[in-house]
């Protein structure tokens, strides 16, 4: 992820770690204000231009890859252009980790002998044709920045605001992303929880490469190649500890539950406000299910906002409140209290067997998700 113009890019491997939270434009004031509470001090203004590529089947983002390139600003200098690809990684209910490799360009013209010569060529299909690669959507944005210190731990803190751009088709951009510059991972969390003290914001797994993608898929021509992202539902494997195959079920019922309450809170479609208390119920099932990983101390307060977030009415006139100020910050507390526990879990707290009554849990979550999706 390039988020500052610095003196040397390298066409080495990195991982980013970082935390996606999405918010709403009249919530902003509340943004400055919880900032403000912190140690983050404010950095230069950026603006980018990005161009994100694929091939005509879409093989790229198939594969969990995703190819861009990035024009940046700043003061009117000179701009930087930066070629960056990025393959399949993890993310755990907002936590990303993937590999990424930057390229300094000198025009904004794809090179795709930089990846053909490189490590990166190895994490991609050996079938895939890169002479097929074409431009597809553009994001368009200004870039605010801070930065904030915490012992030996720096985090950057960035917000997004803009566009996101088919030639038929666009969409309002709008989130703030915290990156580990270095240090320890936990200090993410421990920042984000300040913020979702003040202003309402709500984890998310949606990329500007998956918007770009969506936007793609309103056109005629991509109704073909239209991905489902709840395809993605885990296989279920008995012989996993319990603690992976808690982690990996409740983060997939994190990331629908994120998405449903992005799409109806957030994007203000009421539609989708009965996916949303259906997915939130889930995620109270899945952490109930699990007798040891629930008695967990860390569990007691997730358990306490799953609880509140089950019985809380979510309304149209619940919606139209929680989109402006002064609103109901239960969202972003609950999805970050989620992602940070599933970041604390470890095999050696628990038993290494799945019980019968927890397998037997997961599999008729496995059969309801199933039975949705058909």
């Amino acid at each position: 992820m390039v988020t500052a113009i610095k003196p040397l890019y390298y066409s080495g491997m990195n991982q980013e770690i970082e935390l996606k939270l999405r918010l709403n434009p009249r919530d902003l004031p509340l943004l400055e204000q919880a900032l403000a509470q912190t140690a983050a001090s404010a950095q230069p203004t950026l603006q980018f231009l990005n161009r994100y590529y694929d091939t005509p089947t879409m093989a790229l983002s198939a594969g969990g890859a995703a190819l861009r390139i990035r024009q940046q600003n700043r003061d009117g200098n000179n701009p930087q252009i930066i070629q960056t690809l990025k393959t399949r990684g993890t993310s755990v209910g907002g936590l990303h980790q993937r590999m990424e490799w930057d390229w300094p360009l000198t025009q904004l013209d794809l090179n795709l002998d930089l990846i053909e010569n490189s490590d990166a060529r190895h994490h991609l299909s050996p079938t895939l044709d890169l002479t097929t690669i074409g431009a597809l959507f553009t994001t368009d944005f200004q870039r605010k920045m801070w930065l904030y210190q915490l012992g030996d731990s720096e985090i950057e803190v960035v917000l997004d605001q803009g566009q996101v751009a088919t030639d038929q088709h666009c969409v309002d951009l709008l989130e703030l992303e915290l990156e580990l510059i270095r240090g320890d991972a936990e200090q993410l969390f421990k920042l984000a929880h300040s913020i979702a003290q003040y202003c309402p914001v709500v984890m998310s797994d949606v990329s500007k490469a998956e918007r770009g993608y969506g936007l793609l898929a309103l056109s005629e021509s991509y109704q073909n190649i239209k991905k489902d992202w709840q395809d993605s539902l885990p296989i279920l494997n008995p012989s996993q500890t319990a603690v992976d195959a808690f982690k990996t079920f409740f983060s997939y019922q994190l990331s629908l539950c994120q998405r449903s309450l992005e799409t109806a809170i957030w994007d203000q479609q009421p539609s989708y406000l009965g996916n949303a208390k259906l997915q939130l119920q889930r995620l109270h099932d899945l952490l109930s299910g699990f007798t040891y990983i629930s008695a967990l101390p860390a569990a007691e307060p997730l358990k306490s906002l799953l609880g509140q977030a089950t019985v809380f009415d979510l309304s149209p006139a619940e919606v139209a409140e929680t989109t402006g100020s002064g609103i109901s910050l239960l969202w972003g507390q609950l999805t970050l209290s989620c992602g940070h526990f599933l970041y604390q879990l470890h095999d050696n707290q628990l038993p290494a067997s799945i019980s019968h009554s927890e397998l037997l849990a997961l599999q008729q979550y496995v059969e309801q998700i199933s039975k949705g999706m058909r």
